[in-house]
């Protein structure tokens, strides 16, 4: 579960901006939060989905892409040399760079204790990283990277806190400390934290790389597959059930001399064929069914498929589920079912959550969201992105209408296009 996520000097956010699941005060749509009680007695009060609006290139993409980079360098053993492949600073300014980049995540890990990962790195190198967490009432450190001095040599050395068995430990200077627990040097105590970036935070990155996956998840899980089958059904696709079928080695390389022709072969035969099947009719009578390949339905349906599982099995396991512009391909209505799946107690009962972006204004409803749900970014007169939260507002309270204030601007986070004229001006004669 996240609680919030800071980040400064990725891509366009220059100033630290911070997105916050914990929930407010208010009394309002109470399916929308949970109430999660943590090991060491306190609790905390979160929401278990957040929606992100704003004008093209505003940057709500860039937040979960700095998630993504967070996720992604938590499980990076590294290698000696190389750049850190996810640093980019924002550029627009002479000050940032070159200057490091920094991701604060706050959530409730393993042994349900809450935990607060820090990072500052640059192209080269981890300059600072450190993990606290809250055995009981007070802050405890688990680790920090001392600030590196200089980029000469390869190896850092880490002070590990007095809870731990360890009491320095070595990492490459590129790698992060996280990722030495994984396969590296697994122990009992940080590997679950390891696993917790690896196996917790999902992203819908692309409907291709996600769609192997999904297709393997669906062959060994009938439950999913059934699941999935009722979601596509229900959504008018007109699909009766789905249907994965594993392609096996059948010995087709046989005879075969040429080895990149044999290579070539394996990288492009799909491991699993998708089908979807349909009624067969004769002169309006059903008479059977007929199995059609997923790539012959359209592309609504095939974002579908992959989405769909992908939050099948998130609010089957729980966990944090990112994904951008969940509403592509989609009909409005559709996505906004997708949404409330989030936040029913029997469709979610492990009260996994959901951060999403998206242009699609009839989220906006008062009936789904709560003002605290809901985010905007935008870019200053510098390119700088902002991100600011509907509560943030004056006047806003639970009942009002928060379509209309945004699509008035009232909110920000909307293009501001020019005239058509302006395309057009200062052409040659």
């Amino acid at each position: 579960m996240i609680l919030e996520f800071s980040i400064e000097n990725y891509r366009s956010f220059k100033k630290e901006c911070t997105l916050s699941l914990v929930a407010e005060a208010s009394k309002s749509k109470s399916d929308n939060v949970f109430e999660h009680q943590m090991a060491n007695g306190d609790s905390v009060r979160l929401l278990k989905s957040a929606v992100l609006y704003g004008a093209n290139a505003s940057g709500k993409s860039n937040l979960l892409k700095a998630l993504q980079a967070l996720r992604n360098m938590a499980g990076h053993l590294g290698r000696a040399g190389l750049p850190i492949r996810v640093y980019e600073p924002f550029l627009f300014d002479t000050a940032s760079q070159n200057a490091p980049t920094r991701f604060i995540l706050s959530f409730v890990g393993p042994s349900n204790f809450k935990y607060i990962y820090s990072l500052l790195f640059n192209g080269t190198e981890i300059i600072e990283e450190s993990l606290d967490y809250f055995p009981k009432s007070q802050r405890k450190n688990l680790f920090t990277r001392p600030i590196a001095k200089s980029n000469d040599g390869l190896i850092h050395t880490v002070k590990m806190g007095q809870d731990t068995a360890l009491k320095t430990l070595k990492v490459l200077k590129n790698q992060t400390v996280i990722s030495k627990f994984g396969t590296d040097s697994p122990d009992e105590f940080f590997t679950p934290i390891y696993l917790y970036f690896k196996d917790e935070l999902t992203i819908m990155r692309n409907l291709n790389s996600n769609r192997r996956t999904v297709e393997e998840k669906i062959y060994e899980s009938p439950r999913l597959q059934k699941r999935l089958s009722n979601l596509i059904k229900i959504a008018d696709t007109k699909i009766e059930e789905i249907i994965i079928k594993k392609n096996e080695e059948n010995g087709e390389n046989e005879g075969i001399a040429d080895v990149f022709e044999i290579a070539k072969r394996r990288v492009y035969q799909r491991t699993y064929d998708s089908l979807g099947k349909h009624v067969m009719y004769k002169n309006y009578e059903r008479i059977g069914e007929v199995e059609l390949p997923f790539d012959q339905e359209s592309k609504g349906t095939n974002v579908l498929f992959v989405l769909g599982a992908e939050i099948l099995e998130k609010l089957d396991r729980g966990g944090v589920f990112l994904v951008d512009e969940i509403d592509t391909s989609l009909h409005p209505k559709l996505a906004k079912f997708l949404v409330m799946l989030f936040q029913h107690p029997i469709s979610n009962p492990h009260n996994a959550q959901l951060i999403f972006t998206t242009h699609e204004t009839t989220f906006l409803d008062k009936d789904i969201f709560r003002k605290d749900q809901i985010w905007l970014a935008e870019k200053n007169e510098l390119g700088e992105s902002e991100l600011l939260s509907v509560q943030d507002f004056d006047g806003v309270r639970e009942d009002t209408s928060f379509e209309k204030w945004y699509l008035a601007g009232k909110f920000g986070g909307i293009p501001n296009i020019r005239e058509i004229e302006f395309i057009f001006q200062h052409e040659p004669a």
